[in-house]
């Protein structure tokens, strides 16, 4: 059926954005995006919104989560992770202090069953203040919640949730990492059991802190894989079919590089130079995930999504016979993105959805569906 775009803004009757927003698929096949708000007269409000889907309404609707939760506006662009064991769902960002600014705290608002409710995290954990929104991602093996954090003094900061309890970990610290020269990327690899944070460090190298029953280690992934200079914040992902990890980012060269691994330890590619691609513009972020086979779409696939210097949004994508680009927004005859898209798969329909900000602040959602 290929590509095709929705200007969910419009379809909702939302206030317009700034900044990117975060997505993911919920229980019951829901999807949500979650985004900061805009006005032309004041720019950034500072209230975060959630556009969510469901399949019985087949419609969007929207909430204002920082009124619904009583939390204090925020900063910058917020992110957003789920919790199945527990059914519910959390929304990371960085809040804003009287007069204007950031406060350099690691805030949560979060759903269950009775609602939306905040957590200041930092109050919670006594922990240094943060340099941007902190990036969450839950660890199954040992039913655990993380967000993991740039610190304004350099260091990767954990704040990790057992049990009712939330506490705090200096990642660099504990393994004499060198510095965060960006916010982190963090997935779990369930089939080894293990932890990853990523991050561009001040060297302008990508440096890996991960986790396994022994404890926190560190791994140069640029000297590692011999890979060329990051500019900007990394993301990653696993792809289960083949049992590898990924972690892309954006080069100093403007290329989308990715670093991979298998048994054989890490590698290198410049997805940019093999697919013929266009550049990424400056200061923005690559988002990955992996189409695992199902019934519907047998051959499994990879994915990653950026910002061209175009102002479109392109795809790399990977199937057995190699890695391929296509524009999004060419294909889907969508509007001109001015954020990073987030994008994610709903494996049980055979569906691809990725979100981000048009140049006339709406969010837009691209999806796809198997032929």
């Amino acid at each position: 059926m290929g590509w095709k775009f929705s200007d969910l803004t419009t379809l909702a009757g939302t206030p317009q954005a700034t900044f990117g927003p975060a997505a993911y698929l919920f229980a019951q096949f829901t999807r949500h995006a979650i985004f900061h708000g805009f006005t032309a007269t004041q720019g950034s409000t500072g209230h975060l919104y959630e556009l969510y889907w469901t399949p019985g309404n087949n419609e969007w609707r929207y909430e204002d989560l920082t009124d619904d939760a009583g939390a204090p506006l925020a900063t910058g662009q917020p992110s957003a992770y789920i919790f199945p064991n527990q059914g519910n769902q959390h929304v990371l960002y960085q809040g804003q202090q009287a007069g204007g600014g950031d406060d350099g705290r690691v805030h949560e608002i979060w759903w269950d069953e009775d609602g939306q409710h905040h957590h200041d995290l930092t109050a919670a954990t006594g922990a240094p203040p943060a340099n941007g929104t902190a990036e969450g991602y839950i660890f199954y093996a040992q039913n655990t919640q993380h967000a993991v954090y740039q610190g304004r003094d350099g260091h990767i900061h954990e704040l990790w949730w057992q049990n009712g309890t939330w506490h705090h970990g200096d990642l660099s610290a504990a393994t004499g990492a060198p510095r965060a020269g960006s916010a982190p990327g963090a997935y779990m690899f369930d089939a080894q059991g293990t932890q990853h944070v990523d991050y561009h460090g001040t060297d302008g190298r990508l440096h890996e802190l991960w986790w396994d029953a022994t404890g926190w280690h560190h791994n140069d992934l640029s000297a590692a894989a011999q890979a060329p200079p990051a500019s900007d914040q990394p993301s990653g992902y696993v792809f289960r079919g083949q049992g590898t990890q990924h972690v892309d980012y954006r080069g100093t060269d403007g290329h989308i590089h990715e670093l991979w691994w298998d048994a054989n330890g890490w590698h290198h590619s410049s997805l940019s130079a093999v697919t013929g691609a266009p550049k990424a513009a400056p200061g923005s972020r690559p988002s990955g995930y992996a189409f695992e086979a199902q019934t519907l779409q047998p051959d499994p696939t990879q994915h990653v999504v950026y910002l061209g210097v175009d102002s479109r949004i392109h795809e790399l994508w990977w199937n057995s016979t190699g890695w391929h680009h296509h524009d999004l927004t060419t294909a889907a005859h969508a509007p001109l993105a001015i954020s990073s898209p987030a994008g994610f798969v709903e494996v049980d329909d055979a569906t691809q959805h990725v979100y981000y900000n048009s140049s006339d602040h709406h969010i837009i959602e691209l999806s796809w569906k198997a032929p």
